[in-house]
């Protein structure tokens, strides 16, 4: 299978079907608030039941390895719950403790982050969705359709009215409950990531370190793992063109082995040619690219700003969400947000519910 093969049209209807499934479920009242924290509070229930259940079945055992005087003292009182934390607690265990594999599918992982418009596409498309959609055709796994990433993404824990009916149930912070919401999705993530096993396919036009949970923690974790590594990433989304990039460099970026290594703050119009020379230098290009590379690092080393460089006309290339098109809101799956992909986006609650799908530019943010 060519995993680095485009989205077909009929993966991008599909993305599009399921981004307004989404938007279909974001609770949207009060009334459709309160069924979901009601779930929460049921599913919370059921954790704290099984964990009695297990402890009960542990000091049975022990019991009957203790002398019969110890085994007659009685139990000591159980510590009064801390409503404080139970919530909070309840959602670390089950990020700590939850499957991120899909038994249904391939061992394939697909990643995601930003935003692009696809060849035929009348309109940008999340990509969360679209890797989704091609997870479903193409048998890969995807964070939010693993158990841990589905169940996290349904309780909508950035939701107002989600978080308001929360406090019938449990005694919390709202602050703290998005700050380890976001910390659940980084949990994730770097599980999710560090469960790789093949080839991983990447949707994203350029990744950011400073805006992506994509680029701050799980390409990296990808590039040291020994079953991944540079010559395991594949991008079904192409690398767009950068204006002030000649049409030669952004033609060697968009190798995979070297793309895989490469985030956009290594090339920001504003920074130097220079220092993205030097980055271009330390990464590890495969032996056919070598001396492609060592002519790029030479101009780019010469220049003292971009402009310096001899710009060629590129051709019209594909249009891609940078920094500034960041999905909003904490409940698009793996974001990186920790007030994110995840995530996502950002990791933060009190975001109100999702707007129809816009072109207008997003906030940028840590995006799951």
């Amino acid at each position: 299978m060519n995993h680095g093969a485009p989205p077909t049209p009929q993966e991008i209807a599909r993305a599009f079907e399921l981004w307004d499934a989404f938007l279909d479920s974001v609770p949207d009242g009060p009334r459709a608030g309160r069924a979901v924290a009601e779930q929460i509070y049921r599913d919370h229930a059921a954790a704290q039941a099984a964990k009695a259940a297990q402890a009960a079945t542990e000091a049975s055992a022990a019991a009957e390895t203790e002398p019969a005087e110890q085994a007659e003292q009685p139990a000591a009182a159980a510590e009064p719950a801390e409503l404080s934390t139970g919530l909070l607690d309840f959602i670390r265990d089950s990020t700590e403790k939850g499957s991120v594999t899909n038994p249904d599918r391939g061992p394939v992982r697909a990643f995601w982050s930003h935003e692009s418009q696809p060849e035929g596409a009348d309109r940008m498309v999340p990509h969360r969705f679209l890797a989704r959609a091609c997870g479903e055709s193409r048998g890969l796994q995807v964070l939010e359709d693993t158990p841990a990433g589905h169940r996290l993404n349904s309780y909508h824990l950035d939701n107002p009215y989600v978080v308001e009916a929360l406090a019938r149930h449990f005694a919390f912070d709202p602050g703290e409950l998005a700050k380890t919401t976001g910390q659940a999705w980084d949990t994730l993530s770097r599980h999710y990531a560090k469960a790789a096993e093949t080839d991983v396919v990447v949707f994203v036009p350029d990744v950011s370190a400073e805006h992506s949970v994509l680029g701050r923690d799980e390409m990296p974790l990808l590039l040291q793992n020994e079953n991944v590594g540079k010559d395991r990433v594949h991008f079904p989304v192409p690398l767009p063109q950068h204006a002030h990039l000649p049409a030669d460099i952004d033609a060697f970026m968009a190798n995979p082995p070297v793309r895989s290594q490469l985030v956009m703050e290594d090339y920001d119009p504003d920074t130097s040619p220079r220092d993205f020379a030097g980055k271009l230098e330390a990464i590890d290009v495969p032996e056919d690219q070598k001396e492609a590379r060592a002519a790029i690092v030479e101009r780019l080393s010469q220049a003292a700003a971009y402009p310096d460089l001899v710009q060629e006309t590129p051709e019209p290339g594909p249009k891609a969400a940078l920094a500034d098109s960041f999905l909003p809101g904490m409940n698009v799956g793996h974001s990186i947000v920790p007030a994110a992909r995840g995530v996502p986006t950002g990791h933060g609650a009190g975001a109100h519910v999702p707007p129809a799908p816009q072109l207008a530019p997003k906030p940028a943010g840590v995006e799951h």
